[in-house]
């Protein structure tokens, strides 16, 4: 039997490192992600950490369940069938895996991502 022990990781305050988006997803301006995972479950199917983006528009497809919580910026999302969010500090979401949306980032957006992988995440 193995034991159980719990992980805790200080948040860095250093600069995040570039997450560059597809460039084919970009539709408007000049966004730029950056981010970092953090913790990984010992099986590496649910991952968190930190993202932020720059100011612009771009198209995402969910290829896992993610949860959010936006520390500061405002976004607007906008899901393949219209249904749109607005996410502002304070706020949380969550997109199923399958979900296709457009990011509409109007002010620098950071947020916490908790994601869950139907395979492993091999970083």
């Amino acid at each position: 039997m193995s034991a159980l022990s719990p992980r805790m990781v200080r948040a860095s305050t250093e600069p995040l490192p570039p997450m560059p988006l597809a460039p084919e997803s970009i539709r408007e301006g000049r966004p730029e992600a950056f981010g970092r995972v953090i913790l990984q479950s010992d099986d590496k199917r649910i991952s968190s950490g930190l993202w932020e983006c720059t100011p612009g528009r771009f198209t995402w497809d969910f290829v896992w369940d993610e949860f959010v919580h936006i520390h500061s910026g405002h976004v607007i999302v906008t899901t393949q069938d219209g249904q749109r969010m607005e996410l502002r500090a304070g706020d949380f979401a969550t997109f199923p895996l399958g979900l296709k949306t457009e990011w509409h980032v109007l002010e620098r957006v950071r947020k916490t991502f908790t994601v869950r992988t139907p395979d492993p995440l091999n970083l």
